[in-house]
């Protein structure tokens, strides 16, 4: 239920409704002279002021709607009312209005009857002159009465008004003492209900890393009287852990920060995101590291391989001319040893030919030329090929159903390179006896699918890692909107599935 506001009529040292208004002064008194002499005293009141006499009930009734007096007067003993009636009867008008009694003689038990009624004072007769301070101490306490409970009406109003506000809010929205303590709640949270959650601190629910940046926020506001903001952070590695940008604004209660306003915003969606892009970032940049380390290790293999296999094979070769030279020098055409020069000639011819396949091999290290001169599906073939090869534990399986699908250069590239990196992953840590690989078309869509029989490898532990070999394949197949799904066990091995819809390989 809502409170009917407090209303009063006041003069010049009593509200602030009638502030220049002239003291409005009921007087009921049956005896001329008593009355006189009452205002005789009420001269000494050094303010403006209206009186009005009556002698009986019904005028008295009549004065308090039209007359609407400051304070009253009253006799206590008068023909057929008394001031208890009187009183009994302002009170059902107005309950604001002094009401002090003015007799002849008055016992005491009569006296705290009165009081206990409603009398603001009682002032005998014989001595009248304590009427202007009684008068003016009586203005006074109600005006502080008045005060009071309009403060207090308004204080409700104003919780009341708070209450409906936030209750119709979107957010969450609580109300803190300066310890934390939650004095208000607009709605239940975390399986607590809004009587639940008062009495609670609000460190009971926020991770502990924010206890103590949030403590000195509250206090801040405390003692500044001025909003605050602070980022309430969750836990990265957990994915239902939430970040909150609160605002803590003051209530004021007679210039004083009575309480604090706190509201949480979740911000979690656009925190994930630049957490995410932050890691993509570093991945990026790690990648970029790693690529370079891997470009210098080729460069650095490949410089060995020059200066150590081709550059061997090239000065047998040179040695083998200088020997041909100087045999034919020294013995010309007619004594020329034909048999040892066919032997030297079959020599060179066989180096030569192993130069030869020297230099394919470094320069389809660098680049696979079949992928370049027939396309995908052969440098696939050639790559399962050569694999087998080189790793006489591991039994590579490719199986290719594309019909008659061609690729860009670019894609080609990337499918290569996948299944280069992923059979090198299999080769160094699966400790597998077979690895399948599957390259096919199914209705809209390209697939390519990896798998082996090893030991598997912790996903949780390569993603925490930021693992370049998942990383990189994700990156190479981003550009056609290829979709990775990777499975591993102990039992089953490590399983890659790609996906690709056609319409983005054009």
């Amino acid at each position: 239920m809502r409170m009917t506001e407090p209303t009063a009529t006041s003069h010049s040292f009593l509200f602030v409704d009638e502030e220049n208004a002239p003291l409005r002064v009921l007087l009921l008194e049956d005896l001329i002279t008593d009355a006189e002499l009452i205002k005789l005293q009420l001269r000494k009141l050094n303010v403006e002021k209206e009186i009005k006499h009556v002698k009986g009930k019904e005028d008295y009734l009549n004065a308090l709607t039209t007359f609407k007096p400051h304070i009253i007067l009253s006799d206590y003993s008068l023909p057929q009312y008394t001031g208890m009636d009187a009183l009994k009867d302002l009170k059902a008008v107005n309950t604001y209005v002094p009401f002090i009694i003015c007799t002849g003689s008055l016992n005491e038990e009569t006296a705290v009857a009165c009081m206990k009624a409603g009398a603001d004072d009682y002032v005998l007769k014989d001595s009248m002159g304590r009427l202007p301070t009684a008068i003016e101490n009586a203005l006074e306490n109600k005006k502080t009465l008045v005060l009071k409970e309009r403060a207090s009406y308004e204080l409700k109003k104003s919780e009341e008004d708070f209450k409906a506000l936030t209750e119709s809010a979107p957010e969450q929205i609580y109300k803190l003492n300066s310890d934390g303590v939650i004095l208000y709640a607009n709605r239940s949270v975390s399986g607590y209900s809004r009587d639940e959650l008062k009495g609670r601190k609000i460190f009971d629910f926020i991770l502990e890393k924010n206890h103590e940046r949030l403590k000195a926020s509250i206090t801040s506001c405390f003692k500044s009287a001025k909003k605050q903001k602070i980022e309430i952070e969750g836990d990265e590695d957990d994915p239902n852990s939430a970040w909150h940008m609160c605002s803590i604004g003051p209530v004021l209660k007679e210039g004083k920060v009575f309480s604090v306003v706190f509201i949480p915003a979740n911000i979690t969606q656009r925190k994930r995101a630049e957490l995410e892009l932050r890691d993509l970032n570093e991945r990026l940049h790690n990648l970029t590291q790693h690529l370079e380390t891997v470009r210098d290790e080729e460069k650095k293999k490949i410089a060995m391989e020059i200066h150590d296999q081709l550059g061997q094979e090239l000065t047998g070769t040179k040695l083998g001319l200088y020997w041909m030279q100087q045999h034919l020098k020294q013995k010309g055409l007619a004594e020329v040893d034909y048999d040892q020069l066919q032997e030297k000639i079959e020599y060179l011819i066989n180096l030569s030919t192993q130069t030869i396949a020297t230099v394919r091999r470094i320069a389809h290290e660098l680049r696979p030329v079949v992928l370049d001169d027939i396309g995908l599906i052969p440098a696939l073939e050639w790559h399962v090929e050569n694999y087998n090869k080189t790793h006489e534990v591991i039994n590579c399986h490719l199986k290719i159903d594309t019909g008659k699908m061609s690729f860009t250069k670019d894609f080609s590239t990337a499918i290569y390179r996948v299944t280069q990196e992923a059979l090198t992953n299999i080769a160094r840590h699966a400790k597998a006896e077979n690895a399948y690989i599957k390259f096919y078309k199914k209705g809209d869509k390209v697939h390519l699918e990896i798998e082996d029989d090893g030991i598997g490898m912790d996903l949780e532990k390569a993603r925490k890692s930021k693992s370049m070999g998942l990383f990189g394949m994700r990156e190479r197949i981003k550009k056609w909107n290829g979709a990775i799904t990777i499975e591993s066990d102990s039992e089953d091995g490590t399983q890659i599935h790609i996906v690709f819809e056609i319409e983005n390989l054009k």
